[in-house]
């Protein structure tokens, strides 16, 4: 099923992103930056070397919500993700389907119970 590859593909890239992103986050957070700082656009095409400035408070916020990514317009990916937060600079997708399905095969110890 080329879906399922498609699928597959975004997460690995989604995931080199966000660990790009996550250690932005960490030394802002370490270095008690307030401003915004060039954070990674968290689609799914390899290929894509953009950023968006983001204050890291609102990153860490947004990527507190398990399937929730930070995207430049226009690079969403209806496929697999919906758009649930708008802003000037970035839009927040949330994964859905076997987008979310293979978040849940990544990282099954992150369920949360309840």
């Amino acid at each position: 099923m080329a879906d399922m590859d498609f699928a597959e593909r975004a997460a690995r890239n989604e995931e080199v992103f966000r660990g790009v992103n996550e250690r932005i986050e960490e030394g802002a957070e370490q270095h008690h930056v307030s401003g915004s700082l060039p954070f990674h656009c968290e689609c799914g095409a390899g290929a894509c070397v953009e950023t968006v400035a983001i204050p890291p408070a609102r990153y860490a916020a947004i990527v507190r919500q398990r399937y929730h990514f930070v995207v430049i317009p226009g690079h969403e990916e209806p496929r697999i993700e919906r758009v649930v937060d708008t802003e000037a600079d970035f839009l927040v997708v949330e994964k859905i389907g076997e987008a979310r399905e293979q978040i849940d095969r990544d990282h099954p110890q992150q369920h949360h119970h309840g």
